[in-house]
């Protein structure tokens, strides 16, 4: 029988035990634990599914020899652990790639759409005896630059292109042959934030994408265009893009998550929130999270570890 952490843990007590005739023993815990705690309960484990905001530090992996596995909910790995120190320690880090893809980039859609049709302004002042109208403008044919065409980026793509029959450009590091039945165009980083009426962000975080998006690149973007950030807020720059919605550089912006989460209301980014939900919206990086995705994320942890402790390896290993 194998022990397995699960921070977060959205598994039904009826799933935990029929785990147990595969062989895992799940131990569910909560989603903020203090290093101590983490460390209590690592040290009676042999693995740990990751889907809470604990960090696994070097101070703590050293005081727990026994833990083998550390299998994050969902693809961001990067923000529980640095993958130096996970070698350095000898820990297996796997995640749960393409899965949610779909859910995320369906979402990213609904962000555009809430800011673009002004769905929250309209329900509040409709609410408070305002009725008021306003213009927006519609989706079809419109310029869409993707940052990112990775899976997340492909599936919105394929959203834009088929829905509104959106002109797609995109920017990655990499030429992407399969997005060409979209006639998606490869352009620069610069041309994205020229030419879209909608940039959205796709790209992982990264030491080469953090704070990459910054003052130069909002200088450019039309003044009725739309940002949307479902990827990590730490790959914008915010002072960047606090002035840019501050000078109308653009008519509004949607991130799921922000710098730190839950948000700080005393640190400096969070005066991004005095700005109305019509010039930044902001969720609580819950893209992924339709059942369909949770469902489908809960089963290849369980498949990933199975087939580790069945065979001492798995396709979902991170090698970076």
């Amino acid at each position: 029988m194998h022990k397995i952490l699960f921070t977060g843990c959205t598994f039904s007590e009826d799933t935990i035990d029929e785990l147990k005739y595969q062989g895992l023993e799940i131990i569910p815990a909560s989603n903020h634990l203090a290093d101590k705690e983490l460390i209590d309960y690592l040290q009676q484990v042999d693995a740990v599914i990751v889907n809470g905001s604990e960090y696994y530090s070097e101070d703590v992996l050293k005081a727990v020899p026994n833990l083998k596995v550390i299998q994050f909910f969902g693809i961001g790995y990067q923000t529980c652990i640095d993958m130096e120190v996970a070698r350095k320690y000898h820990k297996i880090v796997m995640n749960t790639p393409k899965v949610n893809s779909y859910s995320v980039a369906e979402f990213t859609l609904g962000l555009l759409m809430t800011l673009n049709q002004k769905h929250l302004c309209f329900e509040r002042e409709c609410r408070n005896g305002v009725w008021k109208e306003k213009t927006f403008f519609d989706l079809k044919d419109k310029t869409v630059g993707i940052l990112g065409m990775g899976h997340i980026g492909y599936y919105f793509a394929e959203i834009m292109y088929h829905a509104f029959h959106a002109n797609i450009l995109y920017y990655d590091f990499y030429e992407k042959k399969e997005v060409e039945k979209f006639h998606a165009k490869k352009v620069s980083l610069k041309e994205i934030f020229q030419e879209s009426d909608i940039v959205s962000l796709h790209l992982p975080l990264t030491d080469l994408t953090r704070g990459m998006i910054d003052r130069k690149y909002f200088s450019l973007m039309k003044k009725d265009s739309y940002f949307i950030n479902t990827a990590r807020a730490e790959i914008v720059d915010f002072e960047s893009l606090y002035e840019a919605l501050l000078n109308d550089q653009m008519l509004g912006c949607a991130f799921d998550g922000f710098w730190e989460e839950p948000v700080d209301l005393n640190a400096k980014e969070a005066k991004l929130l005095t700005l109305p939900s019509e010039k930044f919206l902001l969720t609580p990086h819950t893209a992924f999270n339709a059942l369909e995705g949770v469902r489908r994320v809960e089963r290849m942890c369980i498949e990933n570890l199975l087939q580790f402790f069945q065979t001492g390896d798995c396709k979902h290993i991170v090698k970076k």
